[in-house]
């Protein structure tokens, strides 16, 4: 979801230019796109596998890499129709390596936009599995990359780079890649007398913590489930509004012990826009976010999905997140976490991030990739 909003909000500037856009993606975020009036080819899903206590699982992935590997030959296959169609001038991928293929096939113009070029593996997966991933995934993921014309990374140069786990050292496709800067949609202020968002505006009495489930589906009950229990058990201190990141859920909030709960939040940016601190999976997009708006967060990466846990332990480093293991996250931890979190000098350093990020313009960058003959 996070790569289909940040690409929903530069289709609405190309259109908004005069352009004809198509999307390509997978099942329920084809559905969201299809709901907010795009054109959307529905291609096979290529996914890693998790297990049932919604952890990225690299021994079950090894199991199905054929299937994997089939379903993304069927992508190939599935984009080269969809071109040859809309026949477009340029095609743009967002981490989809199949559309990259397709485009190469049918002689199209070509830009990818990247903030992974890597798998690298948990320290929980057994070694020899382990090896074959990561080396694989370097050996063939470099060569797709390769076939684009141009490689745009939305991200800070070094030394703010939040994905570097996932980009550096990963061959000569990362020698190619230029930085532009954030892309992430723009906020929305929500409608005016929306009542929770100005009863959420007007709370001075309690912290107010915005708490946003996102990622595939097998990861988010577990997530959510600790999101509720956390909001009933602190409430006498804090105000939490949580959205349990359903594309296509219930837009309109429930009263839930502690705060509110959306399935699908509309309006999410505007709640972090006025929150004092935000609760998250560590995907980069909703990072760029907490940048760009200058939030302190506490980020829980999805277990053993090391390009959340790579971002992670990067935006602690730079001073204004806290990680947490899911596994620890009751609501004792929480509380801690969420006092530590408000000192002031996590708010400083997320201010000067948001200094730094506010000097690039990725939409710029990109159309300007776009537009070359």
């Amino acid at each position: 979801m996070g790569h289909a909003s940040r690409m929903a909000a530069l289709a609405d500037e190309l259109r908004a230019e005069g352009d004809e856009v198509t999307f390509s993606s997978s099942g329920e975020v084809t559905r969201w796109l299809k709901a907010k009036g795009y054109r959307c080819n529905d291609v096979p899903l290529v996914d890693v596998a998790f297990n049932d206590s919604g952890a990225f699982s690299a021994t079950e992935t090894l199991k199905e890499l054929p299937v994997l590997m089939g379903r993304m030959c069927s992508q190939v296959q599935r984009e080269v129709g969809n071109l040859g169609r809309f026949a477009p001038q340029v095609v743009l991928s967002d981490s989809m390596a199949s559309t990259v293929v397709a485009s190469k096939l049918m002689g199209v113009r070509s830009v990818a936009i990247l903030n992974q070029l890597r798998l690298i593996s948990s320290p929980r997966t057994p070694k020899t599995i382990g090896q074959i991933l990561a080396g694989g995934s370097i050996t063939l993921v470099n060569g797709l990359w390769e076939l684009c014309d141009e490689i745009l990374v939305p991200d800070l140069p070094p030394p703010y780079t939040i994905s570097e786990r996932n980009l550096w050292n990963a061959g000569s496709a990362s020698s190619r890649a230029r930085y532009i800067g954030f892309l992430t949609p723009k906020g929305d202020t929500g409608a005016p007398g929306d009542e929770l968002l100005d009863l959420w505006r007007a709370e001075k009495r309690k912290r107010k913590v915005f708490w946003q489930v996102s990622g595939p589906p097998p990861t988010r009950g577990p997530f959510l489930a600790k999101a509720l229990e956390a909001a009933k058990a602190l409430e006498h201190d804090y105000l939490f509004v949580i959205t349990a990141g359903n594309p296509g859920g219930e837009t309109s909030p429930t009263r839930v012990p502690g705060g509110y709960l959306y399935q699908w939040c509309n309006i999410s940016r505007a709640f972090i826009d006025s929150c004092d601190a935000v609760v998250s999976r560590a995907g980069h997009v909703s990072i760029s976010d907490y940048i760009l708006r200058a939030k302190p967060c506490l980020l829980v990466p999805i277990q053993s999905q090391t390009e959340q846990i790579g971002n992670a332990n990067k935006a602690e480093k730079l001073g204004f997140a806290i990680v947490a293991d899911e596994v620890e996250l009751d609501p004792t931890r929480v509380g801690d976490l969420l006092r530590e979190l408000s000192e002031e000098r996590y708010g400083t350093r997320a201010q000067e991030m948001k200094r730094t990020a506010d000097g690039y313009d990725a939409l710029r960058a990109i159309l300007s990739a776009l537009r070359k003959a």
